[in-house]
C-alpha cells in the first residue's frame, strides 16, 4: 500500500465522500483548501510556488489529501511522492456543474479565480467547463502510462468500496474483527 493517497477530482464530484471512505479505511485525510484560504497570499503576482509549498505542507502530516486545488497541483505531488497512489472522481461536467452552481451559488474566492481565471461562474459557465474538461484530460493523460498509479471514479455511476480497495491493494484493508475469539463457551 502506498503511503499516500491523492484525491484529485474538483470540489463537487465525489471528493467529500472519498475522504469519508478512505477514512473509514483508517487513512488521515487532510484538506487543502482550509490551509490554502487561510495562509496563501493571493495578492503575490503568482501564488502558484506559494499553493504547491502550502499543499506539499498539508500533505505531510496525513495519508490522503482532498479538495481543491490538488486538481492543479497533481504533477507537484507525484513528484514529490514518488509511488504515490492518485484518485481522480469524475461527473458529467453538466451534472458538475450545475451541483457546483448549487453549493457555491456564484460566490467566489482567490482560490477558484485562481483555478478558473474569471471572477464567478455566471456568464462564466463555458470557462469553467472548459477548464474542468481540459484539466481533467490533462490528469488521465498525464498517468497513461502509469494505470497502477491513477484511479478514475464516477461515484454516480456506483464506483465504490470495491473498486477503490482494489486500488489501494490489500493493504488497505483491515483484518476482520473476531469478536470472542479463543474463548470456549461452556
Amino acid at each position: 500500500m502506498s503511503d499516500k493517497v491523492f484525491c484529485i477530482g474538483f470540489q463537487k464530484t465525489g471528493t467529500s465522500s472519498l475522504a469519508k471512505a478512505l477514512q473509514g479505511l483508517g487513512f488521515t485525510v487532510g484538506d487543502a483548501i482550509r490551509v490554502l484560504n487561510r495562509e496563501v497570499n493571493w495578492r503575490a503576482l503568482d501564488p502558484r510556488p506559494e499553493i504547491v509549498e502550502k499543499v506539499l505542507a498539508v500533505v505531510e502530516n496525513v495519508d490522503a489529501i482532498q479538495d481543491s486545488p490538488c486538481a492543479f497541483v497533481f504533477r507537484e505531488l507525484d513528484a514529490a511522492h514518488p509511488g504515490a497512489k492518485f484518485i481522480l472522481t469524475l461527473r458529467d461536467t453538466e451534472t458538475w456543474l450545475e451541483s457546483y452552481r448549487r453549493f457555491f451559488p456564484d460566490q467566489n474566492n482567490p482560490l477558484r479565480r485562481w483555478m478558473f481565471g474569471v471572477d464567478g461562474l455566471s456568464g462564466n459557465e463555458a470557462k469553467y467547463r472548459e477548464v474542468y474538461n481540459t484539466q481533467n484530460a490533462s490528469i488521465i493523460d498525464y498517468f497513461a502510462d502509469r494505470p497502477d498509479d491513477l484511479l478514475v471514479m464516477k461515484l454516480e455511476n456506483g464506483d465504490g468500496w470495491l473498486k477503490l480497495v482494489n486500488f489501494l491493494g490489500e493493504g488497505a484493508l483491515k483484518p476482520f474483527p473476531h469478536a470472542n475469539k479463543g474463548k470456549s463457551v461452556l
